[in-house]
């Protein structure tokens, strides 16, 4: 019986990563052309769809990558390579590379957006000899999604990973800050060599600082080109759609641009930059 598990559920967050767990290959493509029938008709945006198989010793094995083509195809892949990757392990992040994930964030997968019990409970569920598809998409609600794969035996979990990267991107910056603070706070206090052992760590923190503040900008960075490609291929999709799909793909771009600019204030907020 199908069932769908929620790790975070926020409701101005439409942009989400599922993870479609089904029992045969056949069923995977099955569940495939209903989430493409569901793209067609503007219900949801499919950005990629990725088919995975479990081998017996635990490793993951992409057997079909669909995309949008175009200049935007690399940014739509990462937070789906990244999936993949932390589903996969070692030999699975070799195949998020292939997929446009790990090489996304610089080889690491850092501030991903995926909770660690959702990759757990995925893990969990995705048994050897199983398969599943692993999909970016946006969606106004999960009726569709739900119905339209319903059929075919699966498990569907969703993350909203642009609400939990943010957290992960604030909460490695507050840590920072904090250590900073508690540190001068101590070196205030402090005399004779404690008071230069105390300094010499200072300008060890802010080189450390300087590092972080360097990762979280470039995860930021992706971020922002994420949207974009999204809202670019939504509005390419938009110029070739029949009148209802049109008018409910151009209201997605308009719900996602502002959703956009919000994040991006957000960063501003919290880099100060």
């Amino acid at each position: 019986m199908k069932r769908t598990i929620w790790l975070r559920k926020k409701e101005n967050v439409m942009d989400r990563q599922i993870v479609i767990v089904v029992p045969t290959e056949t069923a995977a493509y099955q569940v495939l052309k209903a989430l493409e029938e569901l793209d067609e008709q503007g219900a949801i945006e499919l950005y990629t769809a990725t088919v995975v198989e479990k081998s017996a010793a635990g490793s993951l094995t992409v057997k079909h990558d669909r995309r949008r083509g175009g200049p935007w195809a690399t940014a739509l892949g990462m937070s789906t390579g990244a999936l993949i990757g932390l589903l996969g392990g070692p030999v699975g992040a070799a195949v998020g590379a292939v997929v446009g994930g790990s090489v996304a964030f610089g080889g690491e997968l850092a501030y991903s957006g995926f909770a660690g019990d959702f990759v757990h409970d995925v893990t969990a569920q995705l048994q050897p000899g199983s398969y599943a598809v692993c999909a970016s998409v946006y969606e106004d609600w999960t009726m569709p999604v739900d119905l339209a794969t319903a059929p075919f035996g699966v498990v569907v979990f969703r993350q909203a990973t642009d609400d939990v990267a943010l957290a992960q991107m604030r909460a490695g910056w507050e840590a920072i800050k904090a250590d900073q603070a508690q540190l001068e706070a101590e070196i205030r206090q402090a005399v004779g060599e404690q008071k230069a052992r105390l300094e010499a760590k200072r300008e060890e923190l802010r080189t450390k600082e300087a590092a972080q503040r360097k990762k979280l900008h470039a995860r930021a960075t992706k971020l922002k080109e994420t949207w974009e490609a999204e809202i670019a291929s939504i509005e390419a999709k938009a110029e070739h759609a029949k009148a209802d799909a049109k008018a409910r793909h151009e209201q997605h771009v308009q719900r996602l641009s502002r959703f956009a600019a919000e994040q991006k204030k957000a960063f501003t907020e919290l880099f100060g930059s």
